[in-house]
């Protein structure tokens, strides 16, 4: 198998090496297969895997949850409803994310109209 190594996991996935070495640890990811000295090499589905957790870790999601969710998706329980869970949870952060941008909008205008009221060339 041409699998990744850690170090090239870690590259393509954007993240250092200490990072994929701490999800491996806690299950979140695991190598495809094993070389006769222990190396781990991981798969395509690896990396799949550690890009998801990845972008739900950088989306707010713990890491206790995303070990959960991990071991859910590896059949140890109902994915279906944590995954549901979690769907419900990005989209409430969606529209606090979007309430706020509106706030930060309506700041930097009324901020702009102030430098304009207070041109000399307004």
């Amino acid at each position: 198998m041409d699998g990744y190594t850690i170090s090239r996991l870690a590259m393509a996935a954007g993240v250092s090496v200490h990072v994929v070495r701490d999800y491996v640890l806690r299950g979140l990811v695991q190598p495809a297969q094993r070389t006769p000295s222990g190396y781990g090499l991981y798969d395509e589905q690896a990396l799949a895997r550690l890009r998801l957790v990845r972008a739900l870790f950088e989306a707010g999601i713990g890491l206790d949850e995303l070990t959960r969710l991990c071991h859910a998706l590896d059949g140890g329980g109902d994915a279906t409803e944590f995954l549901a869970r979690l769907r419900a949870r990005i989209t409430a952060r969606r529209e606090r994310l979007t309430a706020l941008d509106r706030q930060l909008a309506g700041m930097a205008s009324a901020a702009g109209a102030c430098l304009d009221a207070e041109s000399p060339h307004g």
